[in-house]
């Protein structure tokens, strides 16, 4: 029997009026890859991002994450997706513990597991000595990390 793809997408379709922004796209991601999306500007990368995550309805084809479709159980679907926005989100007013400590809530993560996955993301991504810090006092690169240890706190399959 062969392996089905932890991402299964299908067809993918996405217009907008008579601009097609994403065309009959199709591709699986298999449990334990890296997968990159690459093209050019206006190539439809975001768009099919977004369909994947459950933010855009597509016009036609499939998204399945694990087997399940993203529109019929996308609390479930969800909880094995990890987004990493383009544009950094962090809230520069909060430490980068508390950063973490509302993302990993999100995630349905509390007391002493969010805690031990706050301090093992910190360390992991080399923003332990940190943590305590207003995230408005980091660099562009440490504000990258810290968004990467926010779209990975809940340990995204």
């Amino acid at each position: 029997m062969a392996e089905v793809g932890l991402i299964q997408i299908d067809g993918l379709r996405k217009t907008y009026d008579t601009l097609v922004a994403v065309d009959n796209v199709s591709f699986e991601v298999r449990d334990g890859e890296v997968f990159g999306l690459l093209g050019p500007n206006g190539a439809g990368k975001t768009t099919t991002i977004n369909m994947i995550c459950g933010v855009l309805q597509p016009d036609g084809g499939s998204v399945l994450v694990d087997g399940r479709d993203i529109w019929t159980e996308p609390k479930r679907v969800k909880k094995d997706l990890g987004v990493v926005p383009q544009e950094i989100s962090v809230y520069e007013d909060l430490t980068a513990r508390d950063n973490l400590s509302f993302w990993g809530s999100l995630y349905g993560l509390a007391g002493s597991k969010l805690s031990s996955r706050i301090d093992e993301s910190l360390s992991r991504l080399g923003l332990a000595q940190r943590a305590g810090d207003k995230v408005r006092t980091f660099s562009g690169g440490m504000k990258r990390r810290l968004n990467l240890c926010m779209g990975l706190i809940h340990r995204p399959r």
